[in-house]
């Protein structure tokens, strides 16, 4: 897949949204997390889903210029272009969508 180069800008600006909010968190303020993936499980907390998030952001950076970006992670499908623009950090296709990738 050929990846749209403002699609690596979004991700770099969400990157460093993601990392406020994270430094936020940490100095104890309250955030509002609601433009965050869905959680990983129940009652998640608010560092580790800002820290999850802050990871897939970075290995859809490191990926972004290899043939493995804009695949699934899990099974190597392509990821919808569509998709892809509104959530560069995409990691998985629909089927595995909320798995956790370590």
């Amino acid at each position: 897949m050929i990846a749209d180069p403002a699609w690596k800008s979004a991700l770099l600006h969400k990157g460093q949204d993601v990392a406020d909010l994270l430094e936020a968190v940490l100095s104890g303020k309250d955030v509002d997390l609601a433009s965050l993936p869905v959680p990983s499980g129940p009652g998640q907390d608010p560092e580790l889903r800002l820290r999850n998030f802050l990871d897939q952001i970075d290995r859809a950076i490191k990926t972004f210029d290899t043939d493995a970006y804009g695949r699934c992670q899990l099974c190597g499908a392509d990821l919808d272009r569509g998709a892809l623009q509104q959530q560069p950090w995409l990691a998985t296709c629909p089927v595995h969508a909320g798995r956790w990738i370590s």
